[in-house]
């Protein structure tokens, strides 16, 4: 019983360590798209709305395909099933259960 305990704790710190990984994998990716981009434009110019809204497009598009490409490298990202959470009863329905002691 205890091995399979073992196991099923090493799966679980693999699990958070590869999503972890995968998030800071995605986090360098974006972080050197921005610096590439804010290193070839030195110079100050005003942005109108619809080249503001381009680029927010073309950050989301370009955020699916690092995702994906995230998901290739490392694979799915699978769900860890936490144990069920321990319910104690109220000490009102342990007094309304029991019948009162007299003396």
């Amino acid at each position: 019983m205890a091995v399979s305990e073992s196991e099923s704790l090493h799966n679980t710190q693999k699990l958070k360590s590869d999503s972890d990984m995968a998030a800071a994998a995605q986090q360098l990716m974006l972080l050197s798209d921005e610096d590439s981009s804010s290193s070839s434009s030195n110079s100050v110019k005003k942005i109108s709305s619809d080249d503001h809204r381009e680029k927010i497009n073309q950050r989301s598009r370009d955020e699916n395909t690092w995702g994906k490409k995230i998901e290739e490298i490392f694979g799915t990202e699978e769900e860890v099933c936490r144990p069920k959470k321990r319910r104690y009863r109220s000490i009102v329905s342990i007094y309304q259960a029991t019948k009162p002691i007299f003396r």
